[in-house]
């Protein structure tokens, strides 16, 4: 749902703004001739794929890519008139629901050609592909074997496909430039192949982030940004690429009280105080997205102040030393994001828990509403629990 209230003392603050500003830097930094695919798969990275496609299409980007049919088809409910490309593997008993919705699949198979196109002739419609090409990742793709021009053929062949581009993706773009530049290599070997044989490509794309900071010759007709697009380089700095991330994770303090000197905190008993101690209940755990591994770790701010999480994360809920802390019931803690002089970032939080930002993010729970800023204020709350 989506509303001006908000259903729970914790959330997720989604800044608009610097999601804008983030593109920008991007279409600065890319060739005048390379489109944008813009990555909104997982929930668009957890920040909510509505509200980041509405906000992109505004910025111009008519073309996104997803992991599954269940989220193109959300994209689709919203936008009649836009490009969506699935970037993993499909079910056959999908291929009709993303025929008849304009879903562009991720065809890369003998047989889920021949069955795509048996499918589309039966309800007389085209279904638009792209054709992933295994260039090094070893993850799908067709190889460049001795079946290759014949799987190429079966594609031209299809009078109910139609072929929207060739990507594929990089492995190592953020650390190892050799193999990136076999990779590239590869991948237009393998495109001018199919080219040779009569198949016209549209779109030739395989920049992710870390290759669109660091190879812009790599652009080609698109490029695909995923993490960099929400703010985040993974701890790579580029001369040009200020990016800054758009999510900050806050709770409100759920209840305060005073233990003594060698009591323990939380399940397993793995905190001791060491002093009477000030502690602070904050209604976010490890099913919100503030991961178990992150106990006796991770720090939250407390009215500009670093403190302390003691105890075991729970479920639902997680303690705080803020025995140097003025606070009350009514403080709002800042679990990543910014308070005063004071940061956590998304990287130090997903370190800490042996991650990385691509991959925390994700973790943020349906569960917890989203309010989106833009030009400093509150632009929308959503909530897909709803009001009780």
């Amino acid at each position: 749902m989506k509303n001006k209230e908000l259903t729970r003392s914790c959330f997720l603050e989604v800044d608009l703004d610097k999601l804008i500003d983030n593109i920008r830097t991007i279409k600065r930094n890319i060739s005048l001739n390379s489109s944008i695919i813009a990555v909104v798969k997982a929930n668009a990275y957890g920040f909510g794929i509505k509200k980041i496609v509405d906000t992109l299409i505004l910025e111009g980007i008519d073309y996104f890519a997803v992991a599954t049919l269940q989220e193109a088809l959300e994209i689709r409910k919203y936008h009649s008139d836009i490009k969506i490309m699935i970037l993993g593997y499909t079910d056959r008993s999908l291929f009709k629901k993303a025929i008849e919705n304009r879903v562009e699949l991720s065809i890369y198979t003998k047989d889920d050609v021949l069955n795509l196109e048996k499918i589309a002739s039966e309800i007389n419609s085209t279904a638009q592909i792209n054709i992933p090409l295994e260039t090094g990742m070893n993850r799908i793709g067709f190889v460049e074997d001795d079946k290759f021009i014949e799987n190429m053929e079966t594609i031209k062949n299809g009078k109910n496909i139609e072929v929207s581009g060739t990507f594929s993706h990089f492995a190592a773009a953020d650390t190892d430039p050799c193999y990136t530049r076999k990779q590239f290599d590869k991948f237009i070997r393998m495109t001018r192949i199919i080219e040779n044989i009569g198949i016209e490509i549209p779109y030739k794309h395989i920049s992710n982030s870390m290759a669109i900071m660091n190879f812009k010759e790599f652009n080609l007709d698109a490029v695909r940004p995923g993490i960099i697009m929400y703010g985040s380089s993974e701890g790579l700095k580029k001369e040009g690429f200020d990016l800054k991330y758009i999510g900050s994770l806050k709770a409100k303090i759920s209840n305060i009280k005073t233990i003594k000197k060698d009591e323990k905190v939380s399940y397993g008993l793995t905190y001791t105080c060491d002093r009477d101690t000030k502690v602070a209940t904050l209604p976010i755990g490890y099913a919100d997205g503030v991961v178990r591994i992150l106990s006796n770790k991770i720090d939250v701010i407390v009215n500009g102040k670093r403190c302390p999480v003691i105890g075991r994360i729970c479920m639902d809920q997680m303690m705080v030393d803020v025995t140097n802390v003025d606070c009350d019931m009514n403080t709002i803690c800042t679990i990543i994001g910014k308070d005063g002089d004071e940061e956590i970032t998304i990287e130090e939080v997903a370190g800490l828990a042996g991650e990385i930002a691509t991959s925390y993010s994700t973790h943020f729970s349906s569960r917890i509403p989203r309010v989106y800023i833009k030009n400093g204020q509150v632009d929308e709350i959503y909530d897909e629990i709803g009001l009780l």
